[in-house]
């Protein structure tokens, strides 16, 4: 071939090459072989990466991106088919000087150059990053990612697999009970199987970093096909057993589903992995059959009636209130009720799962609303029995956060004079309530016509001291597994007193859920904590016999609620969509 020819050849190379290149927007391009070797580097590299791009050509591409993140691009690179792509896959990249930075990495196979990746890197501007991840994302005691960064780490993990020609899968695992098989809560033997879990199931999952912690008892993981039940459960099973010998008594249950992310967006996709992690946990191990596409329509489905029949429940009143009684920690007597909600069609089961799909749509206003006139109609008729015990009524964060629930609530209480020695308010899911200043403010209308105010779940979030800070409030209840946390560890219980004083500095009231014992009573009270709900003190009881002798019949499903908006029923409002 001659030298002409030769050049021509070269620049016939050089004009498929940046043809390739052209469909990507980066700073810097690469063409990387199937074993990750950089064959070709164009942009700014001296300045980021401190080599030249004749330095970079030959090179481990996986040598220029930070070491804890080489697996997932490892994987990814791994599965890619010849059609595949990798779209927007965010990772951190060692720079020059030693710096981390996040980039983001787009490109696909080209099978005209031997099925070669073109690779499109785009860096964060003038942004460097911490090495590792966040320590408040991850479960302290596994090492794993807890739920909230497990399901954003997982729908990124599930999309950037699926699109570089992988089949992502997600299963479900729970482990069962430690303690009934003997191995006693906050000693060293827990933590060892604890630690063991968290090291089995992340280097499983996809990137050695997939992996979650649901909750005390169940896990999830992001694999790809490699990765089946039978294996995972036995990897599991040896860890326990060399962790804690009596452990091996422990059978994980293992469900797995196809993550495809087909047409869904991220929302949708983690929408769709947390419905499925409810019904397995839910479910004692089990989960709807399908991919994950056709589990999140099959929900969407569902939640269409669902909503509808809440918006039924609401209408009709055809739900109850039981009383839990919260009492004094120093001697036993009755503080106050927590009054739940019981639905009449779902008799015995919880209306949890009705209640937040109802706070996710936006409807928890009209339920809040409902409730609250409930127990106002209870109080009156109690009022001619007597003293009575008082009454905490829930008011959702979502609720608490709509200056027109706001108002329509104002005008429920003060329609009756003289409840406000009677009922407070107890302000749930706080960890969705965005405008503190404007809640706040909303607080302290209701608190300045007599009204006190609670802060429920208390400890449960990092947010809970913005919270404190934030809201002029009267008391805060800690959240159960705060508690419970507080009594199995010495630093637990430092912290819990050190919350305690600290609300009592200020002159705010305390309450611990979960009290179901009188040791557990007697160790809050050395904590400092004033009240405590829970079976100790008792169980949530039906009207008659919370007030015994009142002379009280709730609404029927066929008549609904009395009206309590200048001639406007609740059926009403919801009918003209002011509800």
């Amino acid at each position: 071939m001659s030298t002409l020819e030769k050049q021509k050849s070269a620049h016939m190379v050089n004009l498929g090459r940046f043809a390739a290149l052209a469909f990507c927007r980066a700073d810097i391009l690469f063409q990387v072989s199937q074993d990750l070797r950089v064959k070709f580097c164009t942009g700014p590299a001296q300045a980021f990466f401190g080599k030249s791009d004749a330095e970079l050509i030959g090179i481990d591409f996986l040598d220029i991106i930070f070491p804890e993140d080489r697996s997932i691009v490892s994987d990814i690179f791994k599965v890619g088919s010849r059609d595949a792509r990798v779209d927007d896959l965010i990772v951190r990249a060692q720079t020059a000087g030693k710096k981390v930075t996040e980039i983001a990495i787009s490109g696909y196979r080209v099978p005209d150059f031997d099925n070669d990746y073109f690779l499109a890197i785009k860096i964060a501007p003038k942004q460097t990053i911490p090495v590792g991840r966040d320590p408040k994302d991850r479960d302290t005691e596994t090492g794993m990612l807890n739920s909230d960064a497990f399901m954003d780490a997982a729908t990124q993990r599930v999309r950037s697999y699926e699109a570089a020609g992988g089949k992502p899968k997600v299963s479900m695992i729970n482990i069962g009970d430690l303690a009934e098989a003997g191995i006693e809560a906050g000693s060293a033997q827990e933590a060892e199987v604890l630690k063991a879990i968290g090291q089995t199931l992340s280097k499983e999952s996809l990137g050695g970093d997939t992996a979650g912690r649901i909750d005390d008892e169940n896990f999830s993981i992001v694999h790809g096909e490699d990765v089946d039940a039978i294996g995972l459960s036995e990897k599991i099973s040896n860890a326990l057993s060399v962790a804690a010998p009596q452990a091996r008594s422990l059978v994980p249950k293992i469900a797995t589903v196809d993550a495809k992310a087909g047409g869904m967006d991220d929302k949708q996709l983690a929408k769709a992995m947390l419905y499925s992690l409810q019904e397995f946990t839910k479910h004692d191990g089990e989960i709807p059959e399908g991919d994950l596409n056709s589990i999140l329509e099959k929900k969407m489905a569902q939640n269409v009636k669902d909503v509808e029949r809440f918006k039924r429940i609401c209408a009709e009143g055809s739900f109850d209130l039981v009383y839990m009684p919260v009492a004094s920690l120093a001697d036993g007597h009755f503080h106050h009720y927590e009054a739940l909600t019981r639905f009449r069609e779902d008799a015995g089961e919880s209306p949890f799962q009705l209640i937040t799909l109802a706070e996710e749509v936006g409807v928890i206003p009209t339920f809040d609303l409902a409730v609250a006139e409930r127990a106002l109609m209870t109080i009156e008729a109690a009022k001619k029995t007597g003293p009575f015990t008082p009454l905490a009524i829930n008011v959702s964060g979502h609720s608490i956060s709509d200056p027109h629930f706001c108002e329509d609530l104002k005008k429920i209480l003060t329609k009756t004079i003289g409840t406000e020695d009677h009922l407070s308010l107890e302000i749930t899911e706080s960890a969705e309530i965005r405008d503190l200043q404007g809640v706040n403010e909303a607080i302290q209308r209701f608190r300045h016509i007599g009204y006190k105010v609670a802060l429920d779940d208390f400890g449960a979030g990092a947010a809970s001291f913005d919270y404190l800070n934030s809201f002029d409030v009267d008391t805060v209840k800690f959240d159960g597994p705060v508690v419970k946390r507080a009594v199995a560890t010495k630093k637990g219980k430092a912290f819990l007193a050190s919350m305690a004083t600290l609300c009592h500095e200020i002159e705010v009231e305390t309450i611990a859920e979960m009290v179901e014992d009188k040791a557990l009573a007697d160790f809050l009270g050395q904590c400092g904590i004033e009240l405590g709900q829970g079976w100790h003190f008792g169980k949530p009881m039906p009207t008659e016999e919370a007030f015994p002798g009142i002379d009280f019949s709730p609404p029927k499903p066929q008549g609904g609620p009395a009206e309590f908006y200048e001639g406007q029923s609740l059926m009403e409002r919801i009918s003209s969509g002011k509800l």
